[in-house]
């Protein structure tokens, strides 16, 4: 109690700003002599002229690190800028030290569109990941004693292997790991408490999570890099009490996804639908959070990909609110206005006009039945989608979306 009182009394807690100028004074104090500059509105760190550090883990992990040890929360994450010679070890070297690692697919757009901005969208997409579910993707990673590199490119041509046969060596790898037991957070409801970067790739162990004892079948929600559930699928209170953990620490960022997943006879990752109308309200209130964070970042970094090369194009907004129990997703497509368009629960249609423009909602399964040919899925973007707008609907077309 005392520690916590000291913590809260004299320990260091910087905002956004005051933490990335700690972040690059730490970063030039250890060597790094290229040129580093902070984009606020991103919270990341441009390092020379193209790479780029995002900051949200670092101050993540500097916030949680107990008072005394924040320094070396954040060395930690500077030696990972030092790593550019992780990948000219030989394949020898290399081989034990692959880790999987599971992340969300937004996070993929993120860094595409970050070089979208500096070079283009003709960039070539260099991007190499193994898709397990529509919200997340799995990984190579290199585990080092004192940082982790993500080879979000694949493997190193050197390597002489495969994505796949990598991934498959990087579990391996994980799984002649110690194997802990899961611990209880709640009734019938455990976590995954290794505690090395690595606790939501657990969910890549079959064997491993059908150990947990719990009520039924296995069943795990993956919130964030850190923290990753499971309940037993007869347990609806500890499945709820799962979606409430996880809308309390996604707020600190390091989200992965919404999903409810399982593992298939085979061993794969396969998503569970609610088996109960107030555990789909719960995933609905999660699925609407994490996608206005993804499409937020998205909207800023699409809006300077359409500035740095000249593209006339509205980029509208998730918009979300609570309709009673249920979580809604609404975005505006309006007449006269080329627009790229998040999906949504539903779209607002927006004709302008002098007085209170006419405003008609539809939900979105409709207006793709009725409209659908207005609305082209954007190939260009791996997650969450956008649809270019292509016109806009006729009288006849909104007198049927208005039924």
């Amino acid at each position: 109690m005392l520690s916590r009182l000291l913590d809260k009394l004299f320990k260091h807690t910087p905002d956004n700003d005051a933490f990335a100028e700690r972040f690059m004074s730490t970063a030039r104090r250890s060597g790094i002599t290229q040129p580093l500059s902070y984009d606020a509105e991103l919270f990341r760190v441009q390092v020379g002229k193209g790479a780029y550090f995002n900051l949200h883990n670092a101050h993540h992990a500097y916030l949680s690190a107990k008072r005394g040890k924040q320094q070396q929360a954040l060395d930690q994450f500077v030696r990972a800028m030092h790593a550019s010679n992780d990948t000219e070890l030989a394949w020898d070297e290399i081989r034990p030290l692959l880790r999987p690692i599971i992340r969300s697919a937004s996070q993929l757009e993120q860094v595409r569109l970050g070089e979208i901005v500096q070079k283009g969208w003709d960039v070539p997409n260099t991007l190499q990941y193994r898709q397990l579910t529509e919200e997340c993707v799995e990984l190579i990673a290199i585990d080092h004693p004192e940082h982790m590199m993500t080879k979000t490119d694949g493997p190193v041509a050197d390597w002489g292997v495969s994505l796949h046969e990598a991934l498959d060596i990087a579990r391996g790898n994980l799984r002649e790991q110690e194997q802990e037991p899961f611990e209880p957070i709640a009734p019938g409801l455990f976590r995954a408490n290794w505690q090395d970067c690595y606790d939501s790739s657990r969910a890549l162990l079959p064997e491993l999570v059908n150990r947990v004892p719990v009520s039924g079948r296995p069943v795990v929600l993956l919130a964030t890099r850190d923290l990753m559930m499971v309940a037993g699928e007869n347990d609806e209170a500890a499945q709820l009490a799962m979606f409430d953990i996880a809308l309390e620490e996604v707020k600190a960022g390091r989200a992965i996804s919404w999903e409810l997943l399982r593992h298939d006879d085979d061993g794969r990752i396969v998503v569970k639908e609610p088996s109960t109308e107030a555990l789909r309200q719960k995933q609905s209130q999660l699925r609407v959070t994490l996608n206005q964070d993804a499409y937020h970042v998205q909207k800023q970094l699409l809006e300077r990909v359409h500035e740095a090369h000249g593209v006339d194009i509205f980029v509208a907004t998730y918009m979300a609110f609570a309709a009673g129990e249920e979580w809604i997703s609404i975005a505006s497509w309006t007449e006269g206005v080329d627009a790229s368009i998040p999906q949504t629960d539903y779209l607002a249609l927006v004709i302008p006009a002098e007085d209170e423009p006419p405003i008609i909602r539809v939900p979105w399964n409709k207006a793709m039945a009725i409209v659908g040919d207005l609305l082209e899925r954007d190939p260009r973007h791996l997650h969450p989608p956008r649809y270019l707008t292509r016109g806009f609907p006729s009288e006849a077309q909104l007198a049927l979306l208005s039924a």
